[in-house]
């Protein structure tokens, strides 16, 4: 059964890369799907991409072994808060710039060669750093569960990845992302649900007594609220400017998309993952003692449920990893092909050698994942804290102030950049071997981001920005995606009772999403509750 759902879920994301195919007929239609993106296409892509392995099996594992608040109460909400400003605040600009890659804006606000290079670097070391780890972690897993040699898996995930990603670019990802989305709607609000229950509440509230601190925010191995608050942080500035969330907006439709998005976004991306760390805990009641605890939801929906629910389960936890690693595929491969070979290099190409060297930059990348995943070198899981958390050091701060500072200069992005990224590293290794102690459980990256910023504001008021990065500041300030989306509405034959239309669904969706998820949370903590 298992092994028939693996191979099926494979053999279904290259069959739908095939038939996307056809619809490649440019660099936009590969790299942005056209600029056609639905609300249904882009809150799928958000959701899967969001709700990674990380989600499955890191996160509810702890909520198994010491309590679904430690993550959910702070450092869930945090993701989400930087997963809004990402799409929101960031992406509509860059969308608004007619970016179709991060580092477009890059290129576009500075026009200079070293930031593009240091942006670029950090960019691919931040993606392959963050996508092989979950590659490898969910591998491993899986190859218990079905019984497969780890390599074949590898070998399996990096094939089928590569096969649609190349095909059909974006669309791919976005279309195979909702295609993934409903399984792991089946997991939060079907099978977990029925962990819940067969637990039963009473029995989850009891963990409180024979796990002293289990619903509570510092968990049962008692962790400093600091540590905490410090978790809510890290996230929010994680996810804020994350290329695998920041460029899910650029397919969209037009603004409208967006903002709808958001609502049903801030819905259902908590709920589901409240839902998820529930069921772990829920597997504590009914099967305490699971070792390692990464493998608690698997546990659950393998051994605890029908074998149809086992393999939706099973599906969901290949889509959450399938999802994670397009999306380190497809823009890894688009950092190389435009931003590298096109722009570094000042060369122009035409549309159809444009879709070819995204197509051999992406085969680049399958290798390089491929081989770094089977070899599982030791170090790989440092290089995966490093990786996600350099674009909270080095980009947020530089990608704020290109946007709301007008002495903010090359020379100051790079110095953030720099500083930022380099002092991650370096306190995170002393104070990992003991050399160094923070205080008050700060963070490392905390450290980082405030001497990072320290050096853009130092570097900014003693640079001057020359008179082209001027003038593009005060086109970035200019620039609105809703004024653009307003106008080509209105240039519309009924245009004006259109756009009254899509103002009334944004607010109508905020009002019919802010009442269920008042239910939702009314009822889970009533029940919960004490």
């Amino acid at each position: 059964m298992t092994l028939a759902i693996f191979a099926i879920v494979l053999t279904a994301y290259v069959a739908v890369a095939a038939l996307l195919a056809r619809r490649i007929k440019n660099k936009d239609d590969f790299y942005v799907m056209g600029e056609q993106g639905s609300t249904l296409l882009i809150v799928g892509t958000l959701a899967a991409t969001f709700l990674s392995a990380v989600t499955l099996m890191g996160i509810a594992g702890i909520s198994y072994s010491e309590g679904p608040l430690v993550i959910a109460a702070l450092g869930s909400f945090g993701a989400w808060v930087g997963t809004l400003i990402a799409v929101v605040f960031i992406g509509r600009k860059l969308k608004a710039l007619n970016c179709r890659t991060m580092m477009d804006f890059f290129d576009y606000r500075f026009n200079n060669k070293w930031v593009s290079v240091v942006a670029l670097i950090l960019m691919v070391i931040g993606l392959l750093g963050y996508g092989i780890i979950q590659l490898i972690g969910a591998g491993l897993v899986l190859a218990e569960i079905i019984d497969i040699p780890f390599p074949v898996i590898i070998v399996a995930f990096t094939l089928a990845l590569l096969a649609f990603c190349s095909l059909s670019g974006m669309y791919g990802v976005v279309y195979t992302d909702t295609m993934m989305f409903f399984t792991m709607l089946a997991i939060a609000f079907v099978i977990a649900p029925m962990l819940i229950g067969d637990a039963g509440f009473e029995a989850m509230k009891g963990l409180g007594e024979t796990l002293p601190g289990f619903w509570t925010v510092g968990g049962a191995n008692d962790r400093p609220l600091g540590w905490s608050i410090s978790q809510f942080l890290v996230w929010i500035l994680f996810f804020a400017c994350t290329p695998a969330l920041v460029s899910r907006v650029f397919p969209a439709k037009n603004d409208f998309v967006i903002l709808k998005v958001a609502v049903i976004g801030v819905f259902f991306a908590p709920a589901m993952q409240l839902l998820v760390f529930l069921a772990a805990s829920a597997m504590q009641v009914i099967q305490p003692g699971i070792e390692p605890t990464d493998r608690a939801m698997i546990v659950g929906f393998m051994e605890h449920t029908n074998p149809t629910l086992a393999g939706i389960g099973l599906a969901g936890l290949m889509a959450s990893i399938m999802s994670t690693a397009s999306t380190l595929f497809v823009l890894t491969g688009f950092a190389l092909a435009r931003d590298l070979y096109e722009k570094l290099f000042d060369r122009e190409v035409s549309e159809r050698k444009g879709v070819v060297l995204g197509r051999i930059s992406q085969a680049v990348v399958a290798l390089v994942v491929c081989a770094v995943a089977i070899s599982r070198p030791a170090g790989i899981y440092w290089i995966s804290i490093y990786a996600g958390a350099i674009f909270a050091v080095a980009w947020l701060p530089t990608i704020v102030a290109a946007m709301h500072w007008r002495r903010m200069n090359a020379n100051a992005a790079l110095a953030c950049m720099l500083v930022g990224s380099i002092t991650f590293i370096v306190v995170g290794e002393l104070e990992r071997h003991g050399l160094v102690s923070l205080p008050l459980h700060i963070d490392n990256l905390q450290v980082a981001i405030l001497l990072g910023t320290l050096a853009l504001i130092a570097v900014g008021l003693k640079s001057q920005p020359s008179e082209y990065e001027l003038k593009v500041f005060d086109d970035i300030r200019a620039r609105r995606l809703s004024d653009t989306t307003i106008r080509d509405i209105l240039a519309r034959p009924d245009g004006a009772r259109e756009l009254v239309r899509e103002y009334r669904q944004v607010w109508g969706i905020m009002v019919l999403f802010v009442i269920i998820a008042g239910a939702l949370w009314g009822y889970l903590f009533s029940k919960l509750g004490t």
